[in-house]
């Protein structure tokens, strides 16, 4: 490719491009000048009204140009996006504090469970000492060897075991 059909063709479609730009600013400056046309009259006609010493009367015809009727739709448009993002948000951070007030009542159970979980391992361990301290106990006593008047089988069993 010819490097100056290719500058030729860029140079070209920046000139149409601008040539668009330049004919939407034309047609949005000639909406802009009817509407100050628009309002340079009324203006004229409250200045009549001022200077025959009437009182002036709000003209009860608005001229609204299209582009005006864009721009309030546009408006409404936007304060309707606001309004739904608005609610949104409100619904979030209510939807927070309730998970924040749920985590500090779940936070508060697992601090009473905690406390009796360290209230009953207290008490086993106290429990485990009281059992060891009695074993202890039974273990220094020796204990009587059975006789046939209080364990007639046991005595025979012993009998019989150490004979042997």
């Amino acid at each position: 490719m010819n490097p100056i059909t290719s500058t030729d063709s860029q140079e070209a479609a920046h000139l149409a491009k601008l040539r668009s730009q330049i004919s939407s600013d034309i047609e949005s400056m000639h909406e802009k000048e009817a509407s100050l046309r628009e309002y340079e009259q009324r203006l004229r006609l409250l200045v009549d009204h001022a200077h025959h010493n009437q009182p002036a009367q709000p003209t009860s015809q608005y001229y609204v140009t299209p582009a005006a009727q864009q721009d309030k739709a546009a408006l409404d448009s936007e304060w309707e996006k606001y309004a739904r993002s608005h609610a949104l948000l409100e619904a979030a951070r209510r939807g927070l504090t309730d998970d924040r007030l749920a985590l500090k009542d779940r936070e508060e159970k697992l601090a009473q469970r905690e406390t009796e979980v360290g209230r009953r391992e207290a008490w086993v361990k106290l429990r485990e000492q009281e059992l060891a301290a009695e074993a202890a106990a039974k273990a220094a006593v020796p204990a009587p060897k059975p006789s046939f008047t209080t364990a007639p089988f046991l005595a025979a069993r012993n009998l019989f075991t150490h004979r042997g």
